[in-house]
């Protein structure tokens, strides 16, 4: 062994472990935490853990299972596990009591070793739930029992109705028994932001970029979806999103990418007219919103033809999913989707002239 190669290898395992032993330490003391949290509690009342730690368009169309479980326990105290990257998406929302920000699954694991919670509601799949610097994975039994896997999820339903099976809330392939459209909690701090935008009043977000590539949608179309909005109606262009790949020169076009929070962001959807995107987050706050959706969307690994949506987007009431049987995202033809944004604009432009 060279000596560069042993410096290189006992720095990974400096780095491994000094991240294992905070990630226990941490773990440690989130059970003292919570078994003070506990102490404090009438005995009626249960000490309840939601684990739906990422990604923002899943915490999403989770969230109507905040709801659900506040109708089964009323006055239970009820904690949702969050990446602090997420936090944001919970931190607001009325029925949740402590929003605790992970710092990785092995903290968590050593905290529910400790069982505190009376009742731990996983809504993570089986090969879901990795801390890439533990190197260790950290399986849901629920879903191991109903061989519930990322390979096989969307078999189960959509998004919202997966989580509530791997949380063992509903039996298998059932229907969400309660309200399943997924709501956002704006604050006043976030229409502020918005507000110094100065946005127009009639503008259409377009959101190009997911964090899989098989979902994406080529970037010289989106360019050229861009120029023909911009040539063809009287819509400002806004894209939202952690960064653009577009490179796009019309006047009508404008980039927030990179600028905005999760909350932020969903508020410029909110006001927008329409949004144009894929199947990522932001979909998932157009959705909740309720800001009438073109989804562009594909066959995606095994899954040929799937809705991850709940609520309006799932019974297709305010959206247009954007595909072809069997074809993945990135073979969509340009032309064939300008058709279907053309057909959704025009019949805009009809409405508003009739009224």
């Amino acid at each position: 062994m060279t000596l560069e190669r042993f410096i290189q290898l006992w720095t990974h395992r400096y780095h491994k472990y000094s991240h294992i032993f905070e990630a226990r330490l941490l773990g440690f003391r989130a059970r003292s935490h919570f078994r003070a949290v506990k102490q404090k509690l009438k005995p009626s009342q249960k000490l309840i853990a939601v684990v739906r730690t990422e990604h923002f368009g899943d915490i999403i169309a989770a969230e109507p299972i905040a709801r659900y479980i506040r109708s089964l326990h009323p006055d239970g105290y009820i904690v949702w596990f969050v990446k602090p990257a997420f936090h944001e998406l919970v931190d607001y929302n009325p029925e949740i009591n402590e929003v605790f920000r992970e710092f990785c699954v092995t903290q968590r694991q050593t905290l529910m070793d400790g069982n505190v919670f009376d009742q731990v509601i996983e809504l993570q799949f089986s090969n879901n739930n990795h801390c890439p610097k533990c190197q260790v994975f950290v399986d849901n039994p629920v879903a191991v029992r109903r061989d519930i896997t990322i390979f096989n999820y969307f078999d189960y339903g959509n998004l919202l109705e997966v989580f509530a099976q791997t949380g063992d809330l509903i039996p298998p392939k059932s229907p969400f028994p309660a309200d399943d459209q997924p709501r956002l909690y704006l604050q006043e701090s976030h229409r502020t932001k918005v507000d110094s935008l100065h946005l127009p009043d009639r503008f259409i977000v377009l959101h190009c970029q997911s964090n899989y590539k098989p979902k994406d949608w080529p970037s010289d179309r989106w360019e050229m979806l861009i120029d023909w909005l911009a040539a063809t109606y009287d819509y400002q262009i806004v894209e939202v999103g952690m960064k653009s790949s577009l490179n796009v020169s019309t006047n009508s076009y404008r980039n927030l990418c990179g600028q905005l929070s999760i909350l932020e962001t969903g508020e410029v959807i909110r006001r927008a007219k329409f949004f144009i995107g894929l199947d990522s987050g932001p979909s998932h706050l157009a959705n909740a919103t309720g800001t009438f959706g073109m989804i562009l969307m594909g066959a995606l690994n095994n899954f040929l033809n799937y809705n991850p949506y709940s609520g309006q987007y799932g019974r297709q009431e305010n959206v247009v999913l954007v595909r072809q049987a069997g074809q993945p995202c990135c073979d969509l033809t340009f032309e064939f989707v300008k058709e279907k944004v053309k057909e959704v604009l025009d019949k805009e432009s009809e409405i508003s002239q009739l009224s």
